[in-house]
This record gives C-alpha cells, sequence and structure tokens, in this order.
C-alpha cells in the first residue's frame, strides 16, 4: 500500500515536471519564432511582406497556450466590436485572472478603456502587457496612442519611434512619430 502511494507521488512529479519543462519549451519555441519574424520584418522591404509578416507575430501574441484563454479573448474582441462593452470587459478580466502572464489580456483590456475615453485607465495594463512582452509593438502602438490623448506628447513619440523600430511598417505609428516630430524638435527627449 504504502508503495503505491510512493509510485503515485513519483509518477505525478514525473508528470509535473515533463509539463513544466513541455511549457518552457513551448514557450522558448514561441519566443524564437516572434524573434525571427521580427528579425525578418526588419528586412523586408515590401507592405504586401511586411503585412504578412506581421499578420504571423499577431497570430503568435494572440496565442495564450490555453484553448479556454483564447476562447475568452475570442468573446471579449467580438463582445467589444459589438459594442457590448462590459461584456467585453468581463471577458477580458476573466482572461486576466485566468492567465495572468498573458500581455494580449491586458492590452485588449486597455484598448477598451481607450474605446471609452479612458486613456489614463489604459497605462497600467498597457505598462504590465509591455512588462510581460516588451517586443509588442501593439502594445507600444496604443501606448503612443493613450500618451498622445493625454498631451504627453514627447513621450508619446518616442514610444511611436520604439514601435517603429520594431515594425517599421506600422502605419498608425509612422503617423503618430511625423505628428509629433515638430512639437517635440529641440526638446529634449
Amino acid at each position: 500500500m504504502m508503495r503505491a502511494f510512493f509510485t503515485n507521488v513519483l509518477i505525478g512529479f514525473a508528470a509535473l515536471f515533463l509539463f513544466c519543462g513541455g511549457a518552457q519549451a513551448a514557450d522558448a519555441t514561441h519566443d524564437t519564432a516572434i524573434n525571427g519574424l521580427l528579425a525578418q520584418l526588419a528586412e523586408v522591404s515590401s507592405d504586401q511582406q511586411a503585412a504578412q509578416i506581421d499578420a504571423e507575430i499577431q497570430a503568435l501574441f494572440f496565442e495564450s497556450g490555453s484553448a479556454t484563454v483564447d476562447l475568452l479573448l475570442q468573446h471579449g474582441i467580438e463582445a467589444a466590436q459589438q459594442g457590448r462593452l462590459d461584456l467585453a470587459g468581463d471577458f477580458f478580466d476573466d482572461v486576466i485572472g485566468f492567465a495572468p502572464n498573458f500581455a494580449e489580456g491586458y492590452r485588449q483590456r486597455a484598448l477598451l478603456d481607450m474605446a471609452r475615453g479612458r486613456y489614463a485607465a489604459a497605462l497600467p495594463d498597457l505598462n504590465r502587457a509591455l512588462t510581460i512582452e516588451p517586443r509588442h509593438y501593439g502594445v507600444m502602438r496604443a501606448l503612443g496612442e493613450a500618451l498622445e490623448a493625454l498631451d504627453n506628447g514627447a513621450a508619446a513619440y518616442q514610444v511611436y519611434r520604439d514601435t517603429l523600430a520594431l515594425n517599421p511598417f506600422d502605419k498608425t505609428a509612422r503617423a503618430g512619430a511625423a505628428r509629433l516630430e515638430k512639437q517635440v524638435q529641440g526638446r529634449s527627449l
């Protein structure tokens, strides 16, 4: 009886070790894929090529590693698109509750705050998302837009420039940087 107990405990630890090791391997593969795509994005010369690579990068940013969380995220996005903002907020809160280290959940909740005109309220979620995934130029772009809406042109300009360093084809960041360049010209960033 005692032997069966220890056997089950060892099997449990082995399964946990394999699961955690598999998760770390999946994270490493995910990171490698994003890095490779970002390198390709820096080298392409056409908007069409950039759009294709951007779609692949965005698909990776939308992968939480959990089918349930991915479904909650999709439901939240659909609710937001339908104008059901409270319901979308509930879905995004659930996404963050189930996957607190998933940057896209924070980004979507921040975008919801921005859609409501609550730019200052979006800042903590945008900062959290960038802490989790500093390569997420969609989060950077949204941060630039929020800072610009809050009349912090110098910071918004720098964030737009940082966005362009990762994705030189980001039209919103390019337009934002161009719009703010004269405003911040001559100022110390």
